[in-house]
């Protein structure tokens, strides 16, 4: 709120009431000594005395010209009576305004009964205040500004950043092959869940094209009879091969009961090009292919 600018606060003039003084201001009561009411008094009854030979128009205008001249004397109690009761509605209704707002700062809207106003945006507040600065008027810098346009782009570069996709990527198995010279079994996979394009399977493999830290998870559902099954999963990049993790399961011995999955995760940082790969040492290695049992899958963090 403007000083001396409007219909309402100190200085401006209250709607409705034509001719109040701009020096009294909305709920200002002075006092006036005996001898300042008989002298206003007087001049009153030789007002009337005047304007009862003229017209209605200049009646009025007088009048007018009377309340206006007087504004730099004290008013009577009479005179003051409408004023003082239109600022008491004033000072209720500043109140309720006030308390609406704080309101509406505290629950962060209109409330939900449907009251509410048409209110600015904090960055409108702003501008609309700066445009004032040259005048006098009370308002923000352009420092303030500046910072309100700061805390909005550092936002949008935030809600991009979430909006971004997160690299995922689970997969199934489609077939093993069985590799007598080395003596393992590897296993070819298919894409079950994929979402982002920092990953890529690759039959047998998973490359890498978003480089960052990566939860790496794997599980293998054996059928076998051999007394140890187990998974590893390595990385081959930048030159060179690495393990990054491997599980071991003991197997029992009879057909009829040897199942058993051998389960492994781990957070890893992963570059651009790794290659990712799930070998089970063992050639001939038998394991099951159904998608809740032997699958694989890498989740960007």
């Amino acid at each position: 709120m403007r000083r001396g600018s409007g219909n309402w606060g100190v200085g401006g003039r209250t709607p409705g009431i034509p001719g109040q003084c701009p020096g009294l201001g909305v709920g200002t009561y002075m006092p006036l000594t005996p001898k300042h009411e008989q002298r206003v008094e007087r001049q009153t009854a030789r007002k009337k005395n005047q304007s009862s030979a003229q017209g209605p128009a200049e009646a009025a205008s007088f009048t007018y010209r009377r309340r206006a001249s007087s504004c730099g004397e004290s008013l009577g109690w009479e005179e003051q009576q409408p004023f003082l009761l239109a600022a008491s509605e004033t000072s209720a209704e500043l109140q309720t305004l006030r308390r609406e707002v704080s309101r509406l700062q505290r629950t962060g809207g209109p409330s939900e009964k449907g009251e509410g106003y048409l209110w600015l945006s904090p960055r409108e507040q702003i501008l609309e205040d700066s445009q004032h600065q040259d005048s006098g008027c009370w308002g923000k810098s352009s420092d303030g500004v500046e910072a309100l346009e700061n805390g909005e782009r550092s936002r949008r570069r935030r809600a991009v950043k979430q909006k971004k996709k997160r690299s995922v990527l689970h997969l199934v198995p489609v077939n093993i092959t069985s590799k007598e010279d080395s003596d393992v079994t590897e296993v070819m996979w298919q894409p079950a869940l994929w979402r982002g394009r920092g990953l890529e399977a690759q039959g047998y493999v998973i490359r890498v094209w978003d480089a960052g830290i990566y939860l790496l998870y794997s599980q293998v559902l054996f059928h076998d009879v051999t007394f140890t099954m187990g998974q590893v999963v390595s990385r081959e990049g930048q030159g060179r091969q690495e393990t990054l993790f491997r599980c071991i399961r003991s197997m029992p011995s009879n057909p009829d009961w040897a199942y058993n999955s051998c389960y492994s995760a781990g957070v890893f940082h992963l570059h651009q090009g790794d290659t990712l790969s799930v070998i089970i040492p063992r050639a001939r290695a038998k394991l099951s292919l159904s998608p809740h049992g032997t699958f694989l899958g890498l989740v960007k963090l």
